[in-house]
């Protein structure tokens, strides 16, 4: 017999009517393997999500692993951006400190050459006047010893101009002009290295002739210069007088100024510019003064 849709409707009815028999209904209807399927598609949807939790779990985990290795790592970079800071804040200290004692060295250098330079400036100028000292003292021994050999030797030389040259001691050249010349001419004139007095020679004329001599090794300007001085203050006292420069050596200067002054020069035992200083000495101005200071009564002896 057909099943109607009417039998449908009294089979819903009871079944709703008596819902004890839609068990028994459901296994008569569905197989087994139907039955068993929501089971274990439920069981499959467990297994899912449990599995879903794990890799939910696992990411989980990683995610705060890859925080903390974050974290860690973050700190890390802050501790070596902190110690390059700090390096090269030392860094920084060291250039400043190693500038500042390379400065300081520079300075101690510095000072330590300025005053080994002013030692040898020192040392340079103590040695250039010891050996100026030495020369000079060399020069003034020469010049000793020069003077006295023209003291010793002063008939050898002048005697082929002079009838009887000799020495006149500085303390009978006070007693002479003393009260006739001033004491400051008087001393200027004894301070002459040598003086020197004889008699005239024919043809010079009659009378007698005084020598004004400076001895030097090296014969300069200031040298003719103290002869012409020397002699011009024993004019002024009537005296016919030819200053003379004596020495070894000669300067240009001195040369020159030595026929300016009409100063003879003695070298090597001979005499140089001897007329003409005699010819000025006998000129008639100085006759004039020599005969004023004859007239006055100076003894000449």
């Amino acid at each position: 017999m057909a099943f109607t849709v009417n039998d449908l409707q009294d089979l819903t009815r009871l079944l709703i009517e008596r819902p004890e028999w839609l068990s028994e209904v459901r296994r008569i209807v569905l197989t087994d393997e139907l039955l068993a399927l929501p089971r274990e598609v439920a069981e499959a949807q467990r297994r899912t999500d449990e599995r879903f939790a794990e890799l939910a779990e696992i990411q989980r985990r990683n995610e705060e692993q890859l925080a903390e290795f974050r974290r860690q790592t973050d700190a890390r970079f802050a501790e070596l951006a902190e110690a390059q800071r700090r390096n090269e804040e030392r860094l920084a200290e060291f250039q400043r400190r190693n500038e500042e004692q390379l400065a300081e060295f520079r300075r101690q250098t510095d000072a330590r050459f300025a005053e080994l330079a002013e030692a040898i400036r020192q040392l340079t100028l103590r040695f250039e006047e010891a050996q100026q000292r030495n020369e000079d003292r060399f020069a003034d021994i020469r010049g000793e010893l020069l003077e006295i050999r023209y003291r010793n030797t002063v008939g050898t030389i002048f005697g082929g101009r002079l009838r009887r040259p000799r020495v006149v001691d500085g303390g009978d050249v006070w007693d002479m002009l003393r009260g006739r010349l001033d004491e400051g001419d008087i001393r200027r004139i004894v301070t002459a290295d040598l003086i020197v007095r004889g008699g005239l020679l024919p043809p010079q004329g009659e009378g007698e002739l005084w020598l004004v001599v400076e001895v030097s090794s090296v014969i300069d300007r200031n040298d003719v210069a103290r002869a012409a001085e020397r002699a011009a203050l024993l004019r002024k006292a009537g005296l016919l007088v030819v200053p003379v420069a004596a020495g070894e050596r000669l300067t240009q200067g001195a040369m020159t100024l030595s026929g300016e002054f009409g100063v003879a020069l003695a070298r090597d035992g001979g005499l140089t510019g001897w007329d003409e200083a005699l010819a000025r000495a006998l000129s008639p101005g100085e006759s004039r003064a020599r005969s004023r200071g004859q007239d006055s009564g100076m003894r000449l002896e």
